[in-house]
């Protein structure tokens, strides 16, 4: 009853401990995050907002990092990008909805930054999903950063904006529009 109050609306509880948020535009489906057995983890999924039911597994994380971890939906609902957050940056996965169910499809490769010198350790290296230009069209944001090998309390960062296009038949492509460095 109470997320059928709030049907519209970006979030809505589905029981105790349990969050739904992220919703699709067409309503249909939304991203449950739910409390794990062991008490630490949370298990996300994407679930349809009607019925509750689970139409995909996407990740068995912990605290604090699963509240950061979001679905961002293209225009027409039949693709989202799924972030996983981790200690390290974090990871990015896109799904298209195929038939009943949502299929994974697979990205390209992250190129190095450009430039990128004097490394010692890295220790933040993630993939996030920035906007859907359209339909069909991502915006990924990059980012590498790394302690630097000469002078440890120095650190260098590089941040990649890359453009995701998807075609009809699932293929990618990818083009670097943008790339930064601190």
């Amino acid at each position: 009853m109470f997320c059928a109050l709030y049907f519209g609306a970006f979030t809505c509880v589905t029981l105790a401990g349990d969050l739904t948020k992220y919703r699709s535009p067409d309503g249909k489906f939304a991203m449950l995050l739910a409390e794990a057995d062991d008490e630490i983890g949370v298990t996300i999924k994407l679930v349809e907002v009607g019925s509750g039911k689970v139409v995909l597994d996407l990740a068995d994380t912990g605290h604090p990092y699963s509240e950061s971890s979001k679905l961002l939906w293209s225009p027409d609902s039949k693709q989202f990008a799924f972030f996983e957050d981790n200690r390290r940056g974090g990871s990015t996965t896109v799904y298209r909805h195929s038939g009943d169910a949502f299929e994974e499809l697979k990205l390209p490769e992250v190129s190095d930054c450009k430039n990128k010198k004097n490394v010692g350790k890295e220790f933040a290296v993630g993939v996030e999903p920035k906007r859907w230009v359209n339909s069909t069209t991502l915006l990924l944001l990059a980012t590498q950063e790394w302690d630097d090998a000469e002078d440890p309390n120095k650190t260098h960062e590089c941040k990649q904006t890359i453009r995701i296009v998807f075609d009809s038949a699932g293929k990618v492509s990818a083009r670097l529009v943008k790339e930064t460095h601190k």
